[in-house]
């Protein structure tokens, strides 16, 4: 259903023209679509369509016209848009079905380009702003108090959108063509002086000063007549260099800035395990913030799309903002296999370092959300706030999961899409199905899929995603959370982002309309969920040093005797546990006790240290777990401690047996199990399942 209030009001429905009732109702439906989105109280409601009934007269009226509103609504199926929330009522509506919000998005869109000097990509959203326009606002609505005031607001900023496509037009050296039109908009507007200033401007870049300076003339004899004074300063001082003929106002194409320009940015890379990763870096400011991309990123692509590049810049004037194509994507190296949560999660960190950020908020989309929650648990003295959008915890069902009710038929679908119908733009059914009737929107999406990502590759990041389950993991986080969700998105339907938002303590929840997962810029109110951003950034505490972290813990010991001395050519355990990143925490004779970023460097840390203890007849058994750990100085402490010595007791020897959330997170990794049954640990209620390594990479 789409809403129109540029022009006379109207609803369409399936294509066709929709009666949502008489003059009144029509009227209250335009106020609430003035203010979509927002609360009006039923106060307001009433003294603007009825100021000159008593209040009570007035509260009874609105109550009719809001019944026959709700009956229209209901007829076509959208009753839920109408929702009664006190003092009032409020209209839930998206801008790609709301053209006042369409129209205030593509208008700041395109100034933010302008600013960010890309005039080609203003001029398009500008024009395409303006393009929205079907005549004066609430034309059908007549004299009504508030439609004067509403219709005022709206010309003026419609006349704001026409100044900044003429600048984007002369910024794009095309002169010779607004001529024309500012002289009308000189002619209907007498008193805006900026339509002057551009109107002077142009015709002095066309080779006609005299005219330009006839039209400064002009201009001077309407202000002195109609209000007594001169034209302003910018336009005196303008005129007076139109006659030194002053070099600085011919048109120079603009030419691209070295380094990192925000309307193009660089595009660099760093290694990372052996696999480039390209990123980018654009903008400034005290924070930076890492965009974690999901299934698929081009950065390329990214720019060339206008309205995503004008999201991406508005968010760079949040901070310096990184961005990245994870492995196998875009234009980064393709993985020789599957790779893991714990390997793309190196790659944020390699991203980090080599952009020089010792501590960014992170912005996890889609399928790279899990990995920013993972990243943030694992380091939190490098992660400043946290931003999830379209974002799972896990996406397959489970019966303590519900919110992955249809799950398989989704990856069932993009699994088929990737085997027989790659390139063609099919993956708009579930990125984007709003616009999946657009022929024009799913040839771009077949571009997208063929540049983004090739086949194979996407078939493997469906199998990892098929697999992430990093629940365990949100009680470990301590960082400021803001949770995105769209109420229609396919993909990661709004149950995901609830329990996101309900299992991180302290989080804050964001919910928009629409349904487009993919793309924030195109997906509806950019500018709500900038100010939502900008908010929550600006209010968010600053993080303190962690005393909390999550850890995998492993603990080997001796099964039978204490180990002896390591023989020669063996290496030490402390060696052992820093080759595999560890953190040694303490190692006697007969144990080790190790702390590491990822569950997966454990398993093969263990395995490693009980082949060495075998190379001297020693039979070593080991528990790991991964939980929140204390952090005492060079010590450990804590629940999660004890859990891993519990299940290190129940051990057999040359057994490596972990615990659920261990094999959860490592699944991808090559690292195979085999079930031991439930057991009872020390301390905790329940049974838990244990699984011992069968292969560990």
């Amino acid at each position: 259903m789409e809403f129109r209030v540029l022009g006379p009001i109207e609803v369409i429905h399936g294509g066709q023209a929709f009666a949502v009732g008489g003059a009144r109702a029509r009227a209250v439906l335009a106020v609430l679509l003035l203010n979509a989105n927002r609360v009006v109280s039923a106060d307001r409601l009433a003294r603007e369509l009825w100021p000159d009934l008593e209040p009570d007269r007035a509260a009874a009226n609105l109550q009719v016209r809001l019944t026959e509103l709700r009956r229209a609504l209901r007829s076509a199926g959208e009753a839920d848009r109408l929702v009664t929330r006190p003092p009032g009522y409020i209209f839930l509506a998206g801008a790609d079905e709301l053209d006042v919000l369409r129209f205030e998005q593509l208008a700041a869109a395109g100034r933010a380009a302008l600013a960010s000097a890309d005039a080609a990509g203003a001029a398009r959203l500008l024009t395409d702003s303006l393009a929205l326009w079907r005549g004066p606002a609430l034309a059908d609505l007549g004299d009504a108090a508030f439609a004067g005031t509403e219709r005022a607001r709206l010309q003026d900023a419609r006349l704001d959108a026409v100044e900044s496509r003429v600048d984007a037009l002369l910024a794009c050296g095309r002169h010779q063509e607004t001529i024309a039109e500012l002289a009308e908009l000189t002619a209907k507007h007498p008193l805006r002086e900026r339509f002057w200033a551009q109107r002077l401007l142009a015709l002095y870049r066309c080779g006609r000063q005299a005219d330009a300076l006839r039209a400064y003339r002009e201009l001077r004899a309407v202000l002195v007549e109609q209000l007594g004074i001169e034209p302003g300063p910018e336009l005196r001082q303008l005129e007076g260099r139109i006659l030194r003929q002053d070099s600085e106002l011919d048109y120079r194409a603009p030419r691209p800035a070295a380094g990192d320009d925000i309307a193009r940015p660089v595009t660099r890379y760093v290694d990372s395990g052996g696999i480039h990763i390209a990123y980018q870096v654009l903008g400034a400011g005290e924070r930076d913030i890492v965009f974690v991309p999901g299934a698929m990123s081009h950065l390329d692509l990214l720019w060339e799309d206008t309205e995503t590049a004008g999201f991406f810049r508005r968010l760079a004037t949040l901070g310096r903002l990184i961005l990245f194509d994870k492995r196998d994507t875009g234009l980064s190296d393709r993985a020789p296999a599957d790779s893991p949560l714990e390997e793309r999660m190196d790659d944020v960190r390699a991203v980090m370092e080599a952009a020089s950020s010792s501590q960014a908020v992170l912005f996890g989309y889609s399928e790279g959300a899990p990995m920013s929650i993972l990243f943030a648990a694992t380091h939190p003295e490098r992660v400043a706030a946290l931003i999830l959008g379209a974002a799972a915890a896990r996406y397959r069902w489970a019966p303590d999961y519900p919110c992955g009710q249809g799950s398989d038929e989704m990856f069932g679908a993009l699994e088929e899409i990737a085997s027989h119908r790659w390139g063609q733009g099919a993956t708009i059914e579930w990125f984007l199905p709003s616009r999946a009737g657009s022929p024009e929107a799913r040839r771009l999406f077949g571009r997208f899929e063929r540049m983004a990502v090739s086949p194979s590759a996407f078939l493997r990041i469906v199998r990892m995603i098929r697999q992430i389950d990093v629940r365990a993991v949100l009680p470990a986080i301590h960082l400021p959370t803001l949770v995105i969700q769209r109420l229609d998105d396919r993909m990661t339907p709004p149950c995901h982002g609830r329990y996101l938002a309900s299992h991180i303590t302290g989080a804050r929840y964001f919910e928009q309309r629409g349904d487009h997962s993919l793309r924030f810029a195109g997906s509806g109110d950019s500018d709500a969920l900038i100010d939502e951003i900008q908010d929550f950034l600006t209010s968010a505490p600053r993080p303190r040093d962690p005393d909390r972290v999550l850890a995998a813990i492993l603990l080997a010991e001796a099964a039978d005797s204490p180990p002896t001395a390591a023989e020669a050519g063996q290496p030490p355990a402390s060696q052992r546990v820093r080759s595999y990143r560890g953190r040694l925490i303490k190692s006697t004779r007969a144990s080790v006790l190790a702390t590491f970023a990822a569950p997966g460097q454990a398993i093969r840390c263990a395995a490693a240290l009980r082949d060495d203890a075998a190379a001297r007849g020693i039979q070593l058994r080991a528990g790991i777990h991964a939980g929140e750990v204390d952090l005492i100085g060079d010590d450990i402490a804590g629940a999660s401690v004890h859990i891993t010595h519990s299940i290190t007791a129940l051990a057999q020897p040359a057994e490596i047996l972990v615990s659920p959330a261990v094999k959860d997170l490592v699944l991808g990794t090559g690292i195979l199990f085999a079930d031991r049954g439930l057991h009872e640990l020390g301390g905790i209620a329940d049974r838990w399942p244990l699984f011992a390594v069968t292969r560990s990479g």
